[in-house]
């Protein structure tokens, strides 16, 4: 049995992708009715409003909620998830930031997994890295985990001390990207190009892009392929460079990761 504590968006995500694969196990606690209506009607998951009842039963609990409540959400949890128990049960933290060390004390355990997923999983392309402690899970218990995370993308394992850069750019990722096509829609649309054709020539177009990417072409190729001497992209590139667009972007990237570390417990 698999729990998930918390019933948001990634929580969803991760259930969308897990019952789609056949996992039908699945109890999920989360404090709000017509949330818990919902999961049961949309992927006839189990629900409670009891985080404890839903970390008690399962070997695996996906800790599914925002890093500024994990205080709350975790009372109570050492004596469900300590040695005491005598049960093997590992502990899956999504929440942004939050340390292994702080998790192990927490929860009286070393059994825990550090997982950064993004929002693309809720299409099935999401990107996780997980981190664990230096005395690894169970084998059998963290081919679960990496399971569930593939369920809804890729998955990498990574150093914790990776994670809050992580957490800027796969993490926060979607959003600075959703901006950047935001941008490119609403200055093509000032210069009259109708709203919906610019929004598809965007999407086609960075579509297109990465898939040249994760073929293997390199960004530098890329943009040289693209741009002629003295043409319009030429131009367009000008503006970017002689604005800083890169190092906007190392600042992005520099006050996510420093949030990230504000978040983070032990």
């Amino acid at each position: 049995m698999t729990g998930f504590i918390g019933g948001g968006n990634m929580a969803e995500a991760l259930i969308k992708g897990m019952t789609a694969r056949g996992h039908a196990d699945i109890l999920v606690a989360e404090p709000v009715e017509e949330r818990r209506k919902y999961l049961e009607q949309a992927y006839h998951v189990r629900t409670t409003a009891s985080n404890l009842e839903a970390a008690e039963g399962p070997e695996v609990v996906v800790i599914a909620v925002k890093p500024q409540i994990i205080d709350q959400a975790l009372s109570g949890m050492r004596e469900v998830f300590g040695a005491a128990t005598g049960k093997q049960k590992l502990a899956v933290s999504i929440a942004a930031g939050i340390r292994l060390g702080y998790l192990t004390e927490k929860l009286g355990t070393r059994n825990v997994v550090r997982a950064m997923p993004n929002t693309p999983a809720l299409s099935g392309l999401g990107m996780t890295v997980l981190s664990m402690s230096e005395c690894p899970p169970d084998a059998a218990l963290l081919a679960r985990v990496k399971e569930i995370f593939m369920s809804v993308g890729k998955v990498m394992v990574m150093p914790e001390k990776h994670m809050d850069a992580v957490t800027a750019l796969s993490g926060s990722g979607p959003a600075f990207f959703a901006l950047f096509v935001e941008g490119l829609v609403e200055g093509a649309v000032r210069e009259g190009l109708p709203s919906e054709a610019a929004r598809e020539l965007a999407l086609q177009t960075a579509a297109g892009t990465l898939r040249m990417l994760e073929e293997g072409m390199d960004t530098a190729s890329l943009r040289k392929m693209v741009t002629s001497p003295g043409g319009t992209t030429a131009a367009g590139l000008s503006v970017l460079e002689g604005r800083g667009f890169k190092d906007i972007l190392y600042d992005t990237i520099g006050a996510a990761v420093q949030r990230a570390r504000e978040l983070g417990r032990g």
